[in-house]
């Protein structure tokens, strides 16, 4: 599959090293445009949490603390998946020209934004709902909503419009929010931080889902809401702002995370475990802010020590013009611990202080979720092409990613997001054109 080149300019222009001095904390206040999104390339990760596993490694620290010491260094990795050698005494790579660079990002470059903007796209959807009829699930997993709608004698909702969120930052505000709280409803007392209207106005407040709204959610996306709408958050006093505390995800909500994560990439483009890390890095799902919560599940990162000896290695002398590395264990013989604050020369690197949401509530089987069909026009020959009413999503998903696999964990989301961005390609590439009235 030909990768997305990555693009930069869509909120702001973003520098990124290949391979450099260690980041700077993760978090970093309001998110101003690009901020610090270390090195973007593929890294040597656990295959089953997506954690990547660091190299303590004895290297000279960060300029503001002169000398040597022990750092954690992010392990590149050539195409075809093989290590890459650090030079001696650094965490820089024997070869940069071998590293695989996450250049694929598309238009999910987006989410380099403030994030008063994704907060803005995330309110454009809750506002679309409020005046929306009825919210459903579209083939591919996105939101679906309908206007003008009615019940009819079926007892099935008619609408007389229908209308996909398909914004790549709508998609992106909904997948933050989704990823960070497990759910999509707001307190409705919460206040506006960004407004900048008519200062003689009372106190503006973020806008949220009332009560109204909940019975507007269809089955297939009652899991958006807290306690997966079973809740009772509108009692006679007001809103229950313990609905809008975050809850924990459950596999329909990454599921659906991954639908949205689809929606904002390219119809074209490729979803990887380090693309999938690098986003919730960039978008701060793991770590709280000045106006949102963290995801409640995250853990830290793996650290490899391969150093033989309780005593530290000897630094290189100043004069050494080809200093050797000091001698570490093979990396099958090495040991991997989650990173712990106690780790000497924590606070100086910023990899090693990362957390990682936790996906071991994850899991997806493709013909439990893509069954849907969709009406569209498709290839019968070469110079004919026919109005289908239902074509499955299943046998294009198989064509293009492959056979389902029943699996769990980070790969299970990659999975559903895969899914989700080849089943928007399919859609937007055979949708029935509307008819705009121009006679033939």
């Amino acid at each position: 599959m030909e990768r997305t080149r990555a693009f930069v300019g869509v909120a702001c222009v973003v520098l990124v090293a290949l391979m450099g001095l260690p980041s700077a904390a993760q978090d970093h206040g309001d998110g101003g445009c690009g901020d610090v999104f270390g090195d973007l390339i593929h890294v040597l990760r656990d295959v089953e949490t997506g954690q990547p596993i660091l190299a303590q490694r004895w290297v000279e620290l960060p300029a503001e603390v002169p000398g040597y010491g022990w750092g954690y260094c992010p392990i590149a990795l050539d195409a075809l998946g093989n290590e890459i050698g650090f030079l001696p005494f650094s965490c820089d790579v024997t070869d940069p020209t071998a590293v695989e660079e996450v250049d694929y990002f598309g238009r999910l470059n987006a989410g380099r934004t403030k994030e008063k903007n994704s907060r803005m796209h995330f309110n454009e959807v809750i506002s679309t709902i409020k005046s929306a009829g009825f919210v459903m699930q579209d083939p591919a997993g996105r939101l679906r909503l309908g206007f003008n709608c009615a019940p009819n004698a079926g007892g099935q909702t008619v609408c007389a419009e229908w209308s996909e969120i398909d914004s790549p930052m709508e998609n992106l505000g909904l997948y933050t929010r989704l990823m960070k709280y497990g759910h999509i409803q707001t307190d409705p007392f919460e206040v506006d931080p960004w407004f900048h209207g008519d200062p003689a106005l009372p106190v503006q407040y973020q806008v949220a889902l009332g009560p109204e709204d909940w019975p507007k959610f269809h089955n297939s996306v009652r899991h958006l809401l807290p306690g997966d709408g079973a809740a009772s958050c509108f009692a006679l006093l007001g809103f229950d702002p313990a609905c809008a505390a975050p809850e924990a995800l459950d596999d329909r909500d990454f599921v659906r995370a991954g639908s949205f994560l689809g929606g904002a990439a390219n119809k074209t483009g490729e979803i990887t475990v380090d693309l999938v890390q690098y986003m919730n890095r960039v978008l701060k799902i793991p770590v709280a802010t000045a106006h949102t919560a963290a995801n409640p599940n995250t853990f830290g990162a793996l650290v490899r020590d391969c150093w033989p000896s309780a005593t530290d290695p000897e630094s290189p002398a100043e004069d050494d013009p080809a200093p050797q590395d000091p001698p570490y264990l093979p990396p099958a013989e090495c040991t991997i611990v989650e990173a712990d604050p106690l780790l000497p020369g924590y606070d100086l690197f910023f990899e090693v202080q990362e957390r990682f949401v936790d996906y071991h509530a994850s899991a997806y089987w493709r013909p439990e979720w893509r069954e849907e069909t969709a009406e569209l026009i498709m290839p019968v020959t070469a110079d004919l092409w026919q109005r289908t009413p239902e074509v499955s999503l299943l046998g294009w998903l198989a064509f293009s990613n492959g056979p389902p696999v029943l699996s769990e964990n980070l790969e299970s989301f990659v999975g559903a997001a895969s899914d989700a961005v080849r089943s928007i390609e399919l859609i937007h590439n055979f949708a029935v054109p509307e008819d705009l009235g121009y006679p033939p």
